[in-house]
């Protein structure tokens, strides 16, 4: 039985949790509605919220909305064992390999094919460039706080869980594959909030997200399956067209492994790997991507934009989000990216003498400012030719930001009514930038080609027309968001995910170009290891 419901935000306030409100719903509803909460407390019955959004189309009369189902226990144990069952399809198979398959990265796709692989009792080994969670944060923390330098082994992109795990571990995906619903149960298996499930913007938040990876990592573990941390690609063994195994960097150590299979989910900021890749003649192509800024509002202001009303004083209702793309005056769109409501605005470098912002929240979303990227397209008519010349364009775009804001690790930062003038500003407005270390007030048309920097502008104005607000004079811009995507993708064949000119390797996720996000990067991981299984039953 399937059943709709609706409750103001003031009547969800009455209740500990989604479950609690939805039921009452149900038992003071009429007929079925009634009888299905009479069947939910004899315990003949389970209650399962399928979905749950705001709807805000009539605001300030918002309401949320939610679908749910009613069944047997039973019924909701047999879907959900099939359903895995079709996911994990070789679960109950017997499989040999000679040799121990190979996952380069650990962030979501690597994860999620490190998990797959290890259920399988194929005991996978996993090199992680970065350090574990624990030494991880601290170095981080370290940074951010301006007690050391950025460290290039240890830093918001590279670590136990790759970037995903400072960010808002957001798993919302326009993806409809079926797979994506085991994702969710997966994680929320391992600790995450069990409203990822059914929230139609799922999201784990930075803090949680940390113990999850933990756990799956533990998990992995158990089955069999090794990560070493600190430990670098250093190059592809490859006979007649053929994977043999590869080398690796751990710390002063160089060591070889012996494989005849490799999954390639090595993330979209191992520039040296990319370049190791092209020196090695796997086939790979440059992609378009896009570049900006991160934009900074009040979180009050976009939830009374977009809600009507501050979240702040609900529980159980999310800061606001959006989602916008407009076409400019230059011929090429601005659309966000990556938005964190209530979150922050955090340093995304992996080198030194290098600015990048990226956006994460916490599960509360209950930071000042809500935060997304504004990016801008960019092709080989701005970037150049050549397979790396989108990486050396970030490269560069990086290194001027560096530069701009003071080569002191300060982020360059201006305020919309600046930029459009084309200075710096004299001083900030009522908006305070989350970005940590430190700010520089910039002028940003000095960073960007004027088609970036013109597209940015035009792009705000309209947007501006679609939220009340967002165009306001001291929103704050902070550059530069260079890293939305990767500047590559490596050739993969579209029925066996290998490589097509290396048997045996597996391109995968958002670093090989297949996948942008957790939830899409998860999908991937799970699907190369399948392929990779495949080739054995």
């Amino acid at each position: 039985m399937i059943f709709d419901i609706k409750l103001l935000p003031d009547e969800l306030n009455h209740f500990g949790n989604d479950q609690e409100a939805v039921i009452y719903k149900l038992k003071t509803g009429n007929g079925a509605m009634h009888k299905a909460a009479a069947k939910i407390a004899d315990g003949s019955y389970v209650l399962r919220i399928v979905k749950k959004s705001v709807d805000a189309r009539r605001k300030p009369n918002t309401v949320i909305l939610y679908k749910v189902e009613v069944e047997s226990g039973n019924f909701f144990e047999k879907r959900d064992r099939e359903f895995k069952a079709s996911v994990l399809k070789y679960k109950d198979t017997d499989i040999a390999l000679e040799n121990r398959p190979v996952i380069v990265g650990f962030g979501p796709a690597g994860m999620f094919a490190a998990l797959t692989l290890a259920e399988y009792g194929l005991k996978p080994i996993v090199l992680e460039r970065g350090f574990n969670m624990e030494q991880r944060v601290k170095h981080v923390e370290e940074y951010i706080e301006g007690r050391s330098n950025l460290r290039p082994d240890s830093n918001i992109q590279f670590g136990e869980g790759g970037a995903g795990t400072f960010s808002d571990g957001k798993l919302f995906s326009g993806i409809s594959d079926g797979f994506k619903q085991y994702i969710f149960d997966t994680f929320a298996d391992f600790g995450a909030p069990s409203d990822i499930k059914y929230d139609s913007h799922p999201h784990i938040g930075t803090d949680n997200l940390r113990t999850v990876v933990v756990n799956i990592r533990k998990r992995i573990e158990e089955l069999g399956g090794q990560i070493f941390f600190n430990s670098c690609l250093d190059s592809i063994l490859i006979e007649n067209g053929k994977v043999q195994g590869l080398t690796y960097d751990a710390g002063q150590d160089n060591y070889d492994i012996i494989t005849d299979n490799i999954i390639l989910a090595i993330g979209h900021s191992s520039r040296d790997t990319f370049s190791i890749l092209l020196d090695s003649g796997i086939a790979m192509e440059n992609k378009p991507f896009s570049v900006g800024v991160r934009i900074e509002h009040p979180r009050k202001d976009i939830d009374m934009a977009q809600y009507g009303f501050d979240t702040a004083n609900f529980h159980d209702i999310s800061s606001a989000s959006y989602k916008l793309a407009v076409d400019t005056v230059t011929g090429r769109k601005l659309y966000t990216f990556c938005m964190c409501p209530g979150g922050l605005v955090v340093a995304g470098a992996s080198s030194g003498g290098h600015i990048c912002t990226n956006g994460m929240s916490y599960y509360a979303r209950n930071e000042e400012n809500s935060n997304s990227a504004l990016l801008v397209p960019v092709d080989p008519e701005v970037y150049g030719d050549g397979i790396l010349a989108g990486m050396e364009f970030q490269e560069e775009l990086e290194k001027k930001a560096y530069v701009l804001g003071g080569s002191n690790e300060s982020a360059p930062v201006t305020t919309y009514k600046a930029f459009v003038e084309g200075h710096a500003p004299d001083s900030l407005g009522n908006i305070k930038p989350s970005y940590k270390p430190s700010v520089s007030l910039c002028d940003l048309n000095e960073l960007f080609p004027e088609v970036i920097s013109e597209t940015i502008k035009d792009g705000i104005a309209k947007m501006g027309k679609r939220i009340r607000g967002f165009d306001r004079d001291d929103a704050v811009l902070t550059a530069v968001e260079a890293r939305s995507s990767s500047p590559v993708r490596i050739l993969r064949d579209k029925e066996s995910f290998m490589s097509v000119n290396v048997s045996g390797l597996y391109p995968c996720g958002e670093g090989a170009g297949y996948a942008g996000g957790i939830t899409s990067s998860a999908i991937d991981g799970i699907k190369c290891a399948n392929a990779l299984v495949s080739k054995y039953v």
